[in-house]
């Protein structure tokens, strides 16, 4: 049966291993090369004059802005302003290709905006190049590149125009019109000179300009603003592309999201061979190790005794879109050990973007991330790599001494954006344009498993290219569970602490927090207890950790009372049981005091402890007006109780208070006062 994947292989040099891939190759529109820069405007100067035949030096009205709009490289640009008279000429130039040969220019472009401050149409921004034809160092033709005779200028949007590949015209709009090569071809030796008026004004042969048509107002390059950016320059196939104006990218954040097996984080598991679909067995597990990022990570698993050709991916459409031009940063964290008595070291997990190039939405080119071009890889032990600023290769693996950086491939190709990749014969299979990836043959990367952990990729806002945000993807088993348990203490007399035991369900990598707080119950606060609340921790590697709650003593009676304890908004953990009771356990002693009289009008006194305080010593009081009067100090019987009749003889009517205190090993309590009228 035919295969539904297709087949391609090609040979990844640094690891030894034979790289599977699906998708057509497509032509480069420009050949990315090593050789490649992306500058800033540092190498260009701003001048302007008025174009009459005895006009002056002006004081340029330029600078450096955000936008407008979504600037076709980075967030700003170049804006020139014409409006200060009708023969206000503006230049943007510089002299860094001063003495290089017309011949030489092998790419040549630009990026302009052109809107008006009046009514009417504005013409963009032209390209001038001064040219010396007889080796004299003096300018013999102006060559010109006008957009509207190279195709239809829109105001208000941007436009990109290809010089080398357009019509120039020979000095001025009324002259000969030809073309770059064309012109090499007739003038050989035609070199670019740098055209100074004077030795107090900077110059340049390559010269980006507004204005100066003496048109009056109704002119196309008057009252009005034009904006220019990424101008690529290549000079025998070394291409510079200048990112213009000012503009500063803004730090939005990056959101840690955590992947498990109940939430996928928009990535998803696939596998296949050269013939069909296969099961994933991706997992995610605890370890191996330490982690860099949380406590587990994701484990890939590869055997030639299952499947020699076996490709497992980790992939996401939640990049497809997104231009290559705005990512940031991009890291990710592997390790990697062959399984037992497999000695061959073993490649890390290695990325993949898939790429279109031409606006057409299928993919045109795919740029591989290689671990082993990008440092030495160890073998049982964490790395992590900072693709955005690595070498990456082209449709295989060059290895590293060919490999490319982004910016390399972003001067061949600027508007490259990442495309969502995928079978589309197969609609339930996963997609996604940013992939990583194990396997497909070989023995650097068979027989062993892999892990990917902390990947972290952030890019500039769709928008406006001002603001960057990121993501940074914690790869984790089900996270482990916290538990409180219950405690309890006497009361004393001094205070007391209740503490509670939380619990973490196995060890985990990073610090467990979670929000605790207490609540009333038959314990009420403030008179029981303090009411409390914060954040408990369990640290990294261990599994327990204490809270405490601070009891109010008193030295009444109360029966046991209770509080609860509650946990909430746990990071690094899912709460299991979130409650505990705290118990206030009674160490009192109530007294209990019971009058009768006796026929002959004495006083029968019964005394009772609870709990039971045995022997321990007892005063009967009588309460009167000036005080206290001891009527009888004695000790209580083996069941903690007295009964007696005192031998003092009442008046009939006489009204008696009485009070029992108890001396115990906590303190003295005292009994509630009796009152007993003599009959």
């Amino acid at each position: 049966m035919p295969s539904p994947l297709g087949r391609r292989f090609s040979l990844l040099a640094a690891g030894g291993i034979i790289l599977t891939s699906f998708g057509a190759i497509t032509a480069f529109a420009a050949e990315p090369k090593n050789t490649s820069t992306i500058a800033d405007g540092s190498a260009w100067y701003t001048q302007a004059y008025d174009n009459f035949p005895t006009g002056g030096y002006l004081t340029p009205k330029q600078a450096d802005v955000t936008g407008p709009q979504r600037a076709p490289f980075g967030p700003g640009s170049h804006q020139i302003t014409i409006g200060e008279s009708s023969a206000q000429t503006e230049l943007y130039r510089t002299d860094a290709y001063d003495g290089v040969k017309v011949a030489d220019l092998s790419r040549l472009e630009y990026s302009e905006l052109a809107r008006p401050t009046t009514s009417g149409d504005r013409q963009p921004v032209y390209l001038r190049l001064s040219v010396d034809n007889d080796g004299d160092g003096n300018t013999d033709a102006s060559l010109f590149f006008y957009p509207a005779n190279n195709g239809t200028p829109v105001n208000n949007t941007w436009q990109s125009w290809d010089v080398a590949g357009g019509t120039i015209d020979v000095d001025g709009d009324n002259g000969g019109t030809t073309t770059l090569a064309a012109y090499a071809d007739a003038h050989p030796d035609a070199t670019l000179v740098n055209d100074k008026y004077d030795a107090n004004h900077d110059a340049g042969s390559l010269a980006l300009i507004a204005g100066g048509s003496l048109g009056g107002d109704t002119d196309p390059q008057t009252n009005g603003e034009y904006f220019v950016d990424r101008v690529i320059v290549g000079v025998n196939d070394k291409d510079t592309l200048y990112d213009l104006g000012g503009g500063s990218e803004v730090s939005g954040g990056t959101t840690d999201v955590t992947v498990d097996p109940a939430h996928d984080g928009g990535w998803k598991h696939q596998a296949y061979d050269n013939d069909v679909y296969l099961t994933s067995n991706q997992t995610l597990v605890d370890g191996p190790g330490t982690p860099p990022l949380g406590g587990g990570s994701l484990r890939f698993s590869l055997s030639s005794s299952e499947n020699a050709d076996r490709v497992e991916l980790f992939r996401t459409t939640q990049y497809d879109g997104t231009l290559l031009r705005d990512l940031r940063a991009i890291s990710y964290s592997t390790y990697q050990r062959g399984n037992t008595g497999n000695d061959t070291p073993q490649q890390p997990v290695y990325l993949r973007f898939s790429l279109d190039d031409d606006d057409n939405g299928t993919t045109d080119d795919t740029l591989f991330f290689f671990p082993a071009n990008n440092g030495t890889v160890q073998q049982s032990a964490w790395q992590t790599w900072n693709a955005a600023d690595g070498v990456w290769g082209v449709n295989s693996d060059p290895g590293p001494a060919d490999s490319i950086s982004i910016n390399d491939y972003l001067v061949a190709h600027p508007d490259a954006r990442i495309v969502v990749n995928g079978d589309a014969s197969a609609p339930d299979q996963p997609r996604g344009g940013v992939a990583f990836l194990v396997g497909g043959g070989g023995a650097g990367q068979m027989n062993g498993t892999y892990y990917l952990d902390n990947i972290t990729l952030s890019k500039s806002d769709d928008a406006t290219g001002h603001t960057v945000t990121g993501k940074r993807f914690d790869l984790e088993p089900t996270e482990p569970t916290l538990s409180i348990g219950d405690a309890s203490v006497s009361e004393g007399n001094k205070g007391a602490t209740l503490t509670f035991p939380v619990t973490l369900s196995r060890p985990f990598a990073v610090d467990v927090t979670a929000h605790f707080a207490t609540a009333d119950s038959s314990a009420t606060s403030p008179s029981d207890f303090t009411a409390t609340s914060g954040t408990v921790t369990i640290p990294a590697g261990s599994t327990t950790a204490n809270l405490s709650v601070a009891v109010k003593s008193d030295r009444t009676y109360e029966r046991t009372e209770n509080l609860h304890v509650f946990l909430s908004d746990a990071v690094g953990a899912t709460v299991a049981d979130g409650s505990a009771v705290g118990s206030i356990v009674n160490d009192d002693t109530r007294v209990d005091l019971g009058l009768s009289q006796s026929a002959d009008r004495r006083l029968r006194v019964s005394v009772a402890s609870v709990p039971s305080q045995a022997g321990a010593p007892v005063n009967i009081y009588r309460v009167t007006a000036s005080g206290y009067q001891l009527l009888k100090a004695t000790h209580l019987n083996s069941s903690g109780r007295y009964l007696a009749l005192l031998n003092h003889h009442y008046n009939k009517g006489e009204g008696v208070t009485v009070v029992a205190v108890v001396d115990t090993s906590g303190g003295k309590y005292s009994s509630e006062r009796g009152h007993l009228t003599i009959k």
